[in-house]
């Protein structure tokens, strides 16, 4: 039920340095959608994601706000609006922005994040890109 893999790039600050930290996820849905939009200045893109990541044995997940103020990151992720999802195992580690993720398919960014929390062990992170 939950066969893809993907790799979340968190975003942050080291000092006035834009960083980014890699955390690839097993187990996960990745539902996406194709679309565009047709406009008087051309067609652009309307693709998107409906990405389903199981609670159930996720260590290391912080909330946002938490992640943000850890001063060692190491084994700790967050899921927050801005940070960037990719389809994949990917290995590599972003040097000075995301923009450098361009040569990669299926890569977007985070736009909202739902938490499901129902109590048991359905409970799951309901994550929307574009």
């Amino acid at each position: 039920m939950f066969p893809h893999t993907v790799t979340v790039y968190n975003k942050y600050k080291d000092g006035t340095t834009e960083k980014w930290q890699r955390t690839i996820l097993y187990g996960v849905l990745w539902d996406a959608i194709k679309g565009a939009v047709t406009r008087k200045t051309g067609v652009t893109s309307a693709d998107g994601l409906q990405l389903i990541i199981p609670m159930a044995g996720r260590r290391g997940y912080r909330p946002p706000k938490e992640w943000g103020g850890l001063t060692d990151k190491t084994g700790c992720w967050t899921l927050q609006s801005g940070d960037m999802v990719a389809l994949g195992a990917l290995e590599y580690e972003i040097v000075k922005s995301s923009s450098e993720l361009r040569d990669f398919d299926h890569v977007l960014t985070i736009t909202s994040v739902d938490t499901k929390n129902f109590g048991s062990r359905m409970d799951y992170w309901e994550v929307s890109a574009k």
